[in-house]
C-alpha cells in the first residue's frame, strides 16, 4: 500500500497554491500533539494489512482512526463521513487520505467500528490517548470530579411484554439495552455517560457507558484514578464505604453531604456542600461541549456496544480539544473552551 504521509503531485500543486484554512489549523495542531501510530497499535488485533489474501486492498487503519476521530468530532454518519472525506481538504489532509487516493466508502467504516466494538478497542484507544496527554504533563492530579448525563434514546420506551416478545425474537431494529429512569420527577428512556475529570485541566481521565436505570454511584469506583488527591461528586456519590476508603487512601473526600433520613444538615456541612459546589461545575464544561458541539444529545443506535463507542470517542475528542487549548492557549467560546 503507498505510503499515507506521502503527497501525490496533486497534493504538492495545492500545497504551494492554497492557503492552509482555520480547521486545517486547528487538526493540525491536534496532530502534531499526538502520537498516532500508538493509537495504531492499540488495534492490532483487526489491522490485517500486512496480510496480503488478495481480493479488495485493506483501508490503511491510520486513516480509519482518523476519519472516526473526526466522525465523532463533528456529529457526522457514515454516510457524512464517506462525503466530507472526498469534498474537504482539511480532512484528507489530516487522515493523511492524498487527492489520488480512494477514501473508504461509509460500509468500511461501520464495519470497522464494529470490530473495534467486538475487541473492546474504544477503551483501549482512549487510554493511550489519555497516556500521551499525561506524557506531556498536562494532568495536574489534584482532585477528580465524578458526574454523569443522561443520554436520550431515539427508541421508545418497551414493555415488559415486548421486551419477553424481544428475547425470543430478537430484532436489530429496536434498542432493548437502554432503560428508563426519573430525574426531578421527569422520566428519561436511554443511557448515562459517566466520566471522572481532572480538576484543574478538565481532562477526561475515565469514562463508562451504562443504561440509564444504573445508579450513579455504582460507577464511582471506576471513575476514580486512584493517584488524585481529592474526590468530588454531587449528592448522588455519597457512599459512607466510599468515604471511609478516601481516608485511608489519603483522599480529601468532598463528595456533598446529604442528611439521613429524617434529618437535617448543620450549617457546617452546608457550608463545606456550596464550597465543593463551586468546584463540581467545572465536570458539566465537557457534557456542554458534548452536547452542544458535537451532538451528543440522543443516542440512535440499537444497542449499548455502539452507543457506548460513540460516547468514548465523544471524549477522546474533547480531550484532545483540552490538550490544544492546555498548549496553545486558545481562547474559549462561550463557556466550553475549544
Amino acid at each position: 500500500m503507498k505510503d499515507s504521509q506521502q503527497l501525490g503531485l496533486a497534493d504538492h500543486l495545492l500545497n504551494t497554491r492554497r492557503k492552509q484554512s482555520k480547521m486545517l489549523s486547528k487538526l493540525s495542531k491536534i496532530d502534531d500533539w499526538v502520537d498516532w501510530k500508538q493509537v495504531v497499535n492499540q488495534i492490532q488485533v483487526i489491522d490485517k494489512t500486512k496480510f496480503g489474501k488478495g481480493g479488495r486492498p485493506r483501508k490503511d487503519p491510520m486513516w480509519m482512526i482518523k476519519a472516526i476521530f473526526l466522525q465523532h468530532l463533528f456529529n457526522l454518519s457514515d454516510p457524512q463521513l464517506d462525503d466530507q472525506l472526498i469534498d474537504r481538504l482539511s480532512f484528507q489532509r489530516f487522515t493523511g487520505i492524498n487527492l489520488d487516493q480512494q477514501s473508504p466508502d461509509f460500509t468500511t467504516f461501520w464495519r470497522f467500528k464494529e470490530a473495534l466494538i467486538e475487541h473492546n478497542l474504544d477503551q483501549k484507544i482512549f487510554e493511550e490517548i489519555n497516556a500521551q496527554i499525561e506524557g506531556h504533563g498536562l494532568l495536574v492530579k489534584k482532585g477528580t470530579i465524578v458526574d454523569a448525563a443522561i443520554i436520550k434514546s431515539s427508541n421508545r420506551p418497551l414493555s415488559q411484554q415486548k421486551r419477553q416478545q424481544l428475547e425470543e425474537k430478537p430484532s436489530s431494529q429496536i434498542d432493548t439495552d437502554a432503560r428508563s429512569t426519573r430525574k426531578n420527577n421527569t422520566w428519561f428512556f436511554g443511557y448515562k455517560g459517566h466520566i471522572g475529570v481532572d480538576i484543574e485541566s478538565k481532562i477526561i481521565r475515565k469514562a463508562t457507558f451504562t443504561p440509564a436505570n444504573v445508579h450513579d454511584s455504582r460507577q464511582t469506583e471506576h471513575l476514580v484514578s486512584y493517584d488524585e488527591a481529592s474526590l468530588f461528586g454531587d449528592k448522588a456519590y455519597g457512599n459512607v464505604r466510599h468515604k471511609y476508603s478516601a481516608r485511608r487512601y489519603g483522599w480529601n473526600y468532598a463528595v456533598l453531604e446529604k442528611p439521613d433520613r429524617g434529618q437535617t444538615l448543620s450549617k457546617k456541612q452546608h457550608k463545606r456542600n456550596k464550597q465543593w459546589s463551586s468546584v463540581d461545575g467545572a465536570v458539566e464544561h465537557s457534557f456542554a461541549h458534548m452536547k452542544t458541539k458535537a451532538g451528543l444529545t440522543t443516542m440512535a443506535a440499537k444497542n449499548k456496544a455502539r452507543n457506548g463507542l460513540r460516547f468514548v470517542f465523544n471524549c477522546i475528542g474533547w480531550n484532545l480539544k483540552r490538550m490544544v487549548f492546555l498548549v496553545h492557549g486558545t481562547r474559549s467560546v462561550g463557556s466550553v473552551a475549544l
